[in-house]
Order: structure tokens, then sequence, then C-alpha cells
């Protein structure tokens, strides 16, 4: 989402605040398939997508599914390497401020420091979420500036700021802070609970036999999953399975029906799960043309 760098772009990349934040905002004509790959930088990222289709993973994660427009959000004080594929040919706008991290712990505070807070232990941050009206606009006049000369600098510097700052608040009090330690073997459990439950989508394992089979008990595995991976354990599996149906129909590899009974779903209910996760019906990407995703979901983290 930091711009694809194809022909007919009008994305503009502007350095601000001493180039301790840079600001890309603007429109992209994409081709499905196509992939940009890089390290994430270290600190914080802000990004409004306002149009547009595309899968992003980062490490070994599995691909989360970008659909404008939506909200993005991401933290890490660590090296990882992440990747970004257009899933259909298009156009893509948006707009993304990306701060280093002591301008974001000088600036945004607490909040800021509340976000990192929910990392796990070195795991990058992920949010995806709607993005609500106000936002929207606020990209739109970064997208539409038309200030010019050195006013336009201090202008776009405001707006970043805006952003972020509307962002971050949204994510941060979403629910009350829960901090729960994690010993460097929670996690390995924790990511072998991950494992066991996207290995068997059609019957996974229940919250107790999952806490039974890692040695966890469920308080902590729930707190400690959330934790790591943003979410509930159910939740995870739910865009898990939406996930891997989305790039079994979309390579072709499935029938719709297919993807369904593969993921655990009922064909006579997915269409529904799917539209309203995607924005779709599941049968419009059997028209489109297939793209392999960069890293299939359900790998091992």
């Amino acid at each position: 989402m930091d711009g694809m760098g194809l022909d007919q772009s009008t994305l503009v990349q502007t350095h601000l605040f001493s180039r301790r934040v840079t600001l890309s905002a603007g429109t992209v004509q994409h081709v499905a398939g196509q992939h940009i790959a890089g390290s994430m930088k270290r600190g914080l990222k802000v990004a409004v997508l306002l149009d547009g289709h595309q899968s992003y993973s980062l490490d070994d994660r599995s691909a989360l599914t970008l659909t404008g427009p939506v909200l993005f959000v991401a933290t890490c004080r660590n090296d990882h390497f992440q990747t970004r594929t257009c899933l259909k040919e298009g156009t893509l706008q948006s707009v993304v401020v990306q701060f280093d991290e002591g301008f974001a712990e000088s600036e945004l505070g607490a909040n800021f420091a509340g976000l990192m807070e929910q990392e796990g232990d070195g795991q990058p941050g992920l949010w995806v979420r709607p993005v609500d009206a106000h936002l929207q606009a606020l990209a739109l006049q970064v997208i539409d500036s038309r200030i010019t000369g050195s006013m336009r600098s201090v202008y776009l510097g405001g707006k970043a700021l805006e952003l972020a700052a509307i962002a971050v608040d949204q994510i941060t009090n979403e629910r009350p802070a829960r901090r729960t330690r994690l010993t460097s073997q929670m996690i390995e459990q924790i990511h072998a609970a991950r494992g066991l439950l996207v290995a068997s989508p059609q019957q996974p394992p229940s919250l107790n036999e999952l806490a039974r089979k890692t040695g966890l008990n469920p308080t902590k595995l729930t707190l400690g999953f959330r934790r790591i991976f943003g979410t509930s354990v159910f939740d995870y599996l739910k865009e898990h399975r939406l996930q891997e149906a989305y790039h079994l129909i979309h390579s072709g590899e499935k029938s719709v029906a297919e993807a369904a009974y593969l993921v655990g779903y009922n064909p006579a209910h997915f269409s529904g799960l799917f539209r309203k996760r995607f924005g779709v019906l599941p049968s419009s990407l059997r028209w489109t043309s297939p793209v392999l995703p960069s890293h299939k979901p359900g790998e091992s983290s």
C-alpha cells in the first residue's frame, strides 16, 4: 500500500518533518497478480485505502485481503518482510503515512505506546478496520490538495498528523487494554494453537481442546491469542477460512461449492458470509483473471 509504481500513476510521495514522516497519496492503475515485496519500516504506518483490492502478507502470516474503503494500521520495532499483491486489475487510490518510531512516540505519546503494547513480544501489530466518513474525507483532502509552494508541506503535515491521531485513537479505545505477560514458551504454545486451528478448517478443535493440546488454560490462550494475532481465536479462524476460500476460487483451483466445503462452510450459507466480508459474491471471482497468492493462507507463522 506504499504505492505500486505502475504506468499512469498519479501517486506522489512527500517527506515531512525533516524526513521523519513519509506521505504517499494518489491513484495508480494496477495489474492483477503483481507482487510488491520489501522490508517493513520500523514505527507506525497508517493507510486509508479508498479504492482497490489487494492482499497483504507479513513474514509468513496468513495473507489479509484489503478491499477499499478500509483502514490499515501497522506497528513494528523489529525487521519484518511484507508482500502486497494486486488481486484485481483496476484503480488503487490510497493515502499512506509512515512515521518513524521516535517521531510517533513524541507526537502520539501514550496512544502510540498503547498500540505498541498490543504487539505480541517482538511481533508487529496489524489492524484492519472499516474506515469512517471522516477519515475518507481527510484522505480525499490530501489527494485533492491544490496548495503549492512552501505551505504545501505545512498543510500535508497537519493532515498526516490528524489522520494518524484519529486512526490510532479509534484502535486504542476499542476496548480496555488488557496486559498479559507472554513468555517465550507461551508464544510457542499460542502459535501451536493457531497451527492446530487452521489445519482442520472443516472440523476445528474447540477452545478447550486447543487449550488442552497446547498446555494452556482457555483464559490464557484467549488473551494471548488476541495479544499476538489481534483478534479472538475463532474470529481468526473465520477470517482464515474466508481468505483461503477467496484464494481457492480466485485462482481457479476450486468451484465456489468446493471451496466452501474445503474451508468448513455449508455452501448454502457461504455466499452471504463471503459477500459480507469482501463486498462481492464468490461466483464473481470466477470471471476474473486468476492470481496466485505469494503466501498460502494457513502456513506456519
